[in-house]
């Protein structure tokens, strides 16, 4: 059993692979969902590949590789396929339609628990999720309607699915708060996901995500306990995770289309 199974309160790897994918489904009500003995396959639909994930770790690696390719294929829009474990022997099968590794994500995670609450914390409610998908937007440069796959008004009301938040505090003249740092938290069996935190265009570097992640595992711990919070990050943005005491389980190997990364 690996460090990071242990921590995760897993058995193995592959078991923290299958819960972070199951963690999908609730972002997929407009595409496409489904497993098997090593892959998951989470389609949102959204024109953003980052929102359209499959991930092949395990069992007959060729096959699988095949089998979501053609499935991501089928569905056309674009996609990512992450390869981790005995799945980083399929690469062949990717390079072989035209695909190229486009780097690297870490999964990372921090586990719940116990701390002061922030004063900024809230978790977002449906009329919040508005101001949840601007940040995105313009937080990430994605199209409103990816900014929508996770930030769905139907969220603030979807079970084991919340959408968390750092405001500021009110101005002096008793002015509206202020969305400063966004992120969405799925449940998945015995883990919980993070997806999608951004901070506002022209106030990153003040601390805000890092007071988002914090906040956000004292909540998880007052819900759920001392659960892993699990989330995948480009090598750029681990740094900011690892600060709030989040450590890397495994890096998985990222492939797609070239006309995709470039987003055309």
């Amino acid at each position: 059993m690996d460090a990071a199974s242990i921590a995760t309160g897993l058995a193995s790897s592959p078991q923290l692979r299958r819960a972070y994918g199951a963690s999908m489904r609730p972002l997929t009500s407009g595409g496409h969902w489904s497993e098997g003995d090593g892959w998951w396959i989470g389609i949102t639909a959204a024109p953003d590949p980052d929102y359209n994930l499959a991930l092949v770790h395990g069992g007959d690696v060729t096959a699988h590789a095949h089998h979501v390719y053609e499935t991501l294929t089928e569905a056309g829009h674009p996609s990512i396929v992450l390869l981790a474990g005995d799945g980083l022997g399929a690469a062949q099968v990717l390079a072989d339609h035209g695909w190229v590794c486009a780097g690297s994500l870490d999964l990372t995670y921090l586990v719940a628990h116990d701390a002061p609450i922030d004063p900024g914390f809230r978790v977002l409610d449906e009329d919040g999720m508005v101001h949840a998908r601007e940040l995105a937007a313009a937080t990430f440069g994605i199209a409103p309607g990816t900014a929508a796959v996770a930030y769905a008004d139907v969220v603030a009301r979807t079970p084991g699915v919340e959408v968390i938040g750092i405001f500021d505090d009110a101005d002096a003249d008793g002015g509206t708060a202020t969305l400063q740092s966004c992120t969405l938290l799925v449940d998945s069996g015995p883990i919980r996901t993070v997806w999608s935190l951004g901070t506002r265009t022209g106030r990153q570097r003040r601390g805000y995500a890092n007071r988002l992640i914090r906040a956000g595992a004292a909540h998880t711990h007052t819900q759920r306990g001392p659960v892993a919070m699990c989330g995948l990050t480009r090598p750029r943005v681990t740094p900011l995770y690892l600060a709030a005491g989040a450590r890397v389980a495994e890096t998985w190997q990222m492939w797609s289309r070239p006309r995709w990364l470039l987003g055309s």
